[in-house]
């Protein structure tokens, strides 16, 4: 397989770029990747606010999720509300300091979007996506899998 391909599926060069790119943010509101990631995924994520619905992306462990959320608990980026239905069901939302962060995060993402995708013609991204989303599904039946195998 060609490298550059290779790097791209891998998210090597992708994550490099967007590390740099939050670098500034993540200082200056002393967050960490996780957090930042957290946040993000909280915003587009809607009613799908628990830590189960971050658990289930597949991205973090249940310990780096549940160590970022007390930390932007303890910095009122966050703030836990216990469901009506279920009170085992904890939700997590974000306050104004918090969305004021995301805003900069979209951004930042926007910016890193346009970079990677200059000269891209809107036929090619739309053939990269309709692509990606078969990755996507191949690599989530393949994890299932392995899971039914274990």
């Amino acid at each position: 397989m060609d490298w550059m391909l290779e790097g791209l599926l891998q998210g090597t060069q992708f994550q490099k770029l967007y590390n740099r790119k939050i670098e500034e943010l993540r200082k200056t509101y002393n967050l960490r990747k996780v957090d930042v990631d957290i946040l993000y995924f909280l915003f587009k994520s809607g009613e799908h606010n628990t830590s189960k619905d971050i658990c289930d992306l597949n991205l973090f462990n249940k310990g780096h999720i549940s160590q970022s959320v007390g930390r932007m608990v303890r910095q009122q980026v966050i703030y836990i509300v216990q469901d009506q239905e279920d009170r085992r069901c904890m939700h997590i939302m974000l306050t104004d300091r918090a969305v004021e962060i995301v805003e900069k995060i979209t951004a930042l993402r926007e910016q890193m979007y346009n970079i990677i995708l200059k000269g891209v013609t809107d036929e090619e991204r739309h053939v990269l996506l309709q692509v990606s989303r078969k990755v996507n599904a191949n690599v989530k039946d393949a994890l299932g899998n392995l899971e039914i195998l274990s």
